[in-house]
Parts: structure tokens; sequence; C-alpha cells
């Protein structure tokens, strides 16, 4: 993720970063207000922030229901990101609203979320883009059965490429819904590149779990894992047709991020 390769928790940990830094300034904006003049701002302040976040996330699923109507308890993994901050600020504009009706205070507490996601919304437009490589084509994988698997076949589409092992939790969580997602027709390529196992390592591994071996691939020495700078597992590559990654991402995948992602490479020009 040549250009430097950019981790996705990166992205996520800074997107969380400035989420904090906002309503840090948002609490101390409002807290400023009700010490010198509407003390009901600052008492308002806590619960517009619970409901702004309710409705961030509220606003994510709603946008991509369709990869959580099949999984709707996934609506629960928050950890694994998915916030609306537009979403987010309406909520908190309407709880402020509700507690603090028509009054000057209203105004106070509107100025002081304006603040905030004007902040936001400014660090986000400074923010350098992310520039990935082009991704590894050279590399020749085999098949749970030991055939070759050139990656090569993949050039000139887009795809996914999910790198993972056994002895992964997270992995292990994921990989049903990719290898899911994977089967369906007119999907882009998914592939699943397990890094560092033996082939009877991981076919036991696809007996036992019930998944299928038609989109797994071995990488025994681990090549893509050093090509793209991973020190961690689940990622997941995913590459536009002119073979630019145009996002990786390190860490377990909802549903909603890999349709994203997916699109991202699909729509890449």
């Amino acid at each position: 993720m040549g250009g430097a390769i950019a981790i996705g928790p990166l992205m996520l940990v800074v997107d969380r970063g400035l989420a904090v830094l906002c309503i840090v300034v948002f609490l101390g904006v409002t807290t400023l207000a009700g010490r010198f003049r509407f003390p009901r701002v600052s008492a308002a302040a806590t619960s517009a922030i619970v409901a702004g976040m309710v409705a961030a996330r509220t606003g994510y699923v709603a946008a991509h229901w369709s990869s959580y109507a099949d999984a709707p308890l996934s609506i629960l993994a928050v950890w694994k990101g998915g916030f609306s901050p537009v979403a987010g600020l309406l909520g908190a504009a309407a709880t402020l609203a509700t507690r603090l009706g028509r009054s000057s205070a209203l105004a106070a507490g509107w100025g002081a979320l304006a603040v905030a996601g004007g902040l936001w919304f400014s660090l986000q437009a400074l923010m350098p883009p992310v520039t990935y490589g082009p991704f590894p084509y050279h590399f020749n994988l085999t098949t749970p059965s030991g055939a070759p698997l050139p990656l090569d076949r993949l050039r000139g589409r887009p795809f996914v490429v999910n790198l993972w092992a056994t002895w992964c939790g997270p992995c292990r969580r994921e990989l049903p819904m990719l290898d899911a997602v994977a089967s369906r027709p007119g999907e882009v390529p998914i592939l699943l590149a397990d890094q560092g196992e033996a082939q009877a390592i991981v076919s036991g591994f696809l007996d036992r779990e019930g998944v299928g071996a038609r989109h797994v691939a071995l990488d025994p020495d681990r090549g893509l894992s050093q090509a793209l700078k991973v020190v961690g597992y689940p990622a997941t590559a995913f590459v536009a047709g002119d073979g630019t990654i145009v996002q990786l991402q390190l860490g377990e995948l909802s549903r909603a991020a890999l349709a994203d992602g997916i699109e991202l490479a699909r729509k890449h020009r």
C-alpha cells in the first residue's frame, strides 16, 4: 500500500485521531460557553456527542445496507470502522436543538459544532493523498492442490488480494465472508493468499472450516507480504485494472469496507 506503501490502519488511526480532536474542540468550546454565559450548552454537550456517534454509525450502515443485510449483527462491529461524519453532525445538531430549544444557547451550541465540523473537513482536505505502489504481478503462487497460479493472469482487470494465515484469528473470522463474496456471479476476483504455511496445513484448515479452495492460493515464501511491506495479517490489497493498488488495508474487513474497496478499484482511472 513505485511510491511509498501506506497501510490502511494508519489512515483509520488518523481518521479516529481527527475525530477525537474535533470532539475535544467541541467540548472545549461548549465548556467555555457554559462557563461564561450559556451553562445549558455545556450540560447538553455530552448527550450531543453520544447521539452524534450513534447517528454517524446509523448513517453509514444505512448507506451500506446491502453489505449489512445478510449479517445484521455485524452492525455492532464498530471497531472495524464505518461512520458518516455528516450524519454524526446532523445527529448532534438535532440533539442540541431538542435539549436547548430556540434560544441563544442553541446558537452557541451550533456554533461550537460548526467549529468542530469545520476543523474536521479542513484537516481532511489538507491531508496529503496516500500513494500506493504498483501490484507485483511477477510472483507465482500455487493452488492448494499444488498447481501453478501465476498472478499475471489477473492483469488488466480489477481484483482483490487478501493475505492471511490459519493461525490468525481475524483472518479466520473474515475468511468465510470473503469466500462468499468471491463466489458471487460477476464479482471481481478475490484471491485469498495464505502466507508462509505448508500445503497440508492450509488444506486441512479449509476442510475443517468448510471453506472452498477455489479462491485460495499459497504463498509459502511470503513474497506478497514482503513486496507490500505487510507486517501483520489480515491485509487486503484492492487493485485497479491498470495494476495500481488503490487501497491496502491491514486488519479485519467489514462487508461494507470490502464493497467500498472493490468499488474504488473498479472506478479508478
